[in-house]
């Protein structure tokens, strides 16, 4: 068992660029795409992978430390500490994640078998939001099998979130035959379904036409996507107190990701496309009667140009209503690099309204921050049984975050464990 596990986690441990083309390759070869378009195909998708990560990194090391100079001039200092992404620690080192991955992948293709999900999770590194969740499960009961079952139960919902989300997003985003069963990008999808019909109906804010292209109408220069970053980052540099070297290199920055993040994302589609379509055609072939869409990573959902512009004005409101929402503790300043992944859910069903983007996720970001907080003791815990932060632990801090520890779906899972009696 030791020896599964450990080749799990190194597996894993290889990240989405490695771990991604590979699965892909393997899937192009069962499902007899050659191995020349599989080859290529793969190997594609990882440099558009790569390629992302590294704007996606750029912005989000750039603005941080504005966001935070920003909340530093409000004298804002809330008492929780924002590890985010830290959680994949959590997620690929928890003892049961051997046989999580195992179990899921089990479970997820006999509910492909039974037509209870249409979406074949072939994208293994996803599956850390559910190990993760597991984690705290584990953390919560002090056993591994239950954890097990938190996260095959997390999972199994988001491929049933999938199918739901799969033809927005495939229609959207021009990607024919995808699925993003991600969690916290799925939820996001999901939650924006009723919010934005509403907003469809009220008066005035209906007829709002702020996407990218509607934006570049009304303004024309400045509508532009590269130019639109420039102010964007310009206006955070000053609000933070960058003198002029400083707001106008943020806004560069900025500026750099609106334009290169959509090019990365098209090479994703390129060489994404002819292997999931192959996968289709030879679906279709052998079973008429069954529809299958593919699981790919969130990160394809970045390439619209409404993504990246919400995304910037979400960074310093979201810090805002941190401070003003009585009982939240944690200033998400770490986890301000899922609000992307989070826009590009939400842009499909806007249609690339910023406004409505912003909006839709400033309501969200709500009951997140309430759950980060309410979720601060399990999520130490987990830390604290991997022996990670223990400096931190010890000192009598506490852990969050929004990726995981503000997960709706994850909370829910935990408090029905809590109410069977388990408890810390």
């Amino acid at each position: 068992m030791d020896f599964i596990q450990n080749g799990v986690t190194w597996f894993l441990g290889l990240g989405s660029t490695v771990i991604v083309p590979i699965v892909l390759i393997l899937l192009g070869l069962i499902f007899r795409v050659g191995w020349q378009k599989a080859l290529r195909g793969g190997v594609t998708v990882g440099v558009g992978l790569a390629g992302l990560f590294l704007v996606v990194d750029l912005i989000i090391a750039a603005l941080q430390p504005a966001v935070a100079a920003l909340a530093t001039r409000m004298g804002l200092e809330l008492v929780l500490v924002d590890v985010n992404w830290a959680d994949a620690g959590i997620a690929w080192g928890w003892p049961g994640v051997g046989g999580l991955v195992i179990s899921i992948i089990v479970v997820n293709l006999i509910m492909v078998y039974f037509k209870i999900t249409k979406t074949l999770w072939t994208d293994v590194w996803s599956y850390w939001h559910g190990s993760a969740i597991a984690g705290f499960v584990w953390a919560l009961t002090g056993s591994v099998p239950w954890g097990i079952v938190g996260g095959v139960v997390y999972l199994a919902i988001g491929s049933i979130l999938s199918d739901i989300t799969a033809k927005k997003y495939q229609e959207f985003n021009d990607m024919p035959g995808i699925g993003v069963p991600c969690g916290p990008t799925v939820q996001a999808s999901i939650f924006a379904i009723p919010v934005v019909w509403v907003l469809d109906r009220i008066p005035g804010i209906k007829d709002w036409d702020a996407s990218p292209e509607g934006i570049r109408k009304r303004f024309g220069l400045i509508g532009e996507p590269a130019i639109l970053g420039l102010v964007l980052g310009i206006i955070i540099g000053i609000a933070a107190g960058y003198n002029v070297q400083g707001f106008l290199g943020l806004g560069m920055q900025v500026a750099t990701m609106m334009l290169v993040l959509p090019r990365m994302v098209s090479i994703i589609s390129e060489g994404l496309i002819p292997i999931t379509m192959s996968i289709i055609e030879f679906m279709r072939e052998r079973f008429p009667d069954r529809e299958i869409n593919v699981a790919v990573d969130c990160a394809v959902l970045l390439g619209h140009p409404a993504v990246m512009a919400s995304s910037v004005i979400l960074f310093p409101l979201s810090i805002l209503l941190a401070a003003g929402l009585p009982g939240v503790k944690m200033l998400p300043i770490a986890s301000l690099a899922i609000i992307p992944f989070m826009a590009g859910a939400v842009v499909p069903y806007t249609k690339g309204n910023v406004i409505k983007t912003v909006i839709v996720l400033l309501l969200l970001f709500i009951p997140i921050m309430y759950i980060s907080t309410y979720t601060a003791d399990v999520h130490t815990a987990a830390f604290a049984n991997m022996g990670q932060f223990t400096a931190e632990i010890d000192s009598g801090l506490q852990l969050a975050s929004w990726d995981v520890g503000g997960d709706p779906l994850g909370y829910i899972i935990l408090n029905v464990f809590k109410l069977f009696g388990f408890s810390l």
